[in-house]
């Protein structure tokens, strides 16, 4: 299995809706909470803005959105913003040529697990955890905290 870089202060990562639409209101304190706790640069999808009856948006919004991501070096991890259901209807659409070239983590749970688990048939590692709808959750710091420690690379402890 390849294990993408780890994360490190100052990198890229990007947040798009594999799925279903969310509201991005939901997400500002958690796109705030990554660039000011975790120190990292974020890039917004178009489908965090959008919506197509349940879905963040159109399949080609949503494929296009999560291939421009896979495609662009800087990215060194792509969180989808929320599950639901959509993510499997745009697997066939991807190319993961470049994913393969330059693996970053992907994170999700939910419906995502399709995109995981299709990294995962391509040997590349990634993590079921905590999506940024639930980042600040109440209950849920040691889900982030551990979320953190996987991403940048540190000893998990419970």
């Amino acid at each position: 299995m390849q294990k993408p870089p780890f994360l490190k202060k100052g990198d890229t990562v990007g947040v798009l809706a594999l799925a279903w639409k969310v509201a991005f209101e939901d997400l500002e304190a958690a796109i705030a909470f990554m660039e000011t706790e975790w120190e990292l640069k974020v890039v917004l999808g178009e489908s965090l803005k959008t919506s197509y009856n349940q879905y963040a948006a159109t399949d080609e919004v949503r494929a296009r959105d999560f291939q421009q991501m896979l495609d662009n070096p800087s990215i060194k991890a792509i969180f989808s913003a929320r599950g639901g259901y959509g993510s499997a209807r745009i697997l066939d659409q991807i190319n993961f040529d470049a994913f393969l070239e330059n693996p970053k983590w992907l994170i999700g749970f939910s419906d995502i697990t399709a995109v995981l688990c299709h990294a995962f048939c391509l040997g590349v590692e990634s993590i079921h955890g905590v999506m940024p709808k639930l980042f600040l959750q109440e209950g849920g710091a040691q889900s982030l905290e551990s979320l953190k420690d996987l991403l940048f690379g540190k000893p998990i402890s419970y």
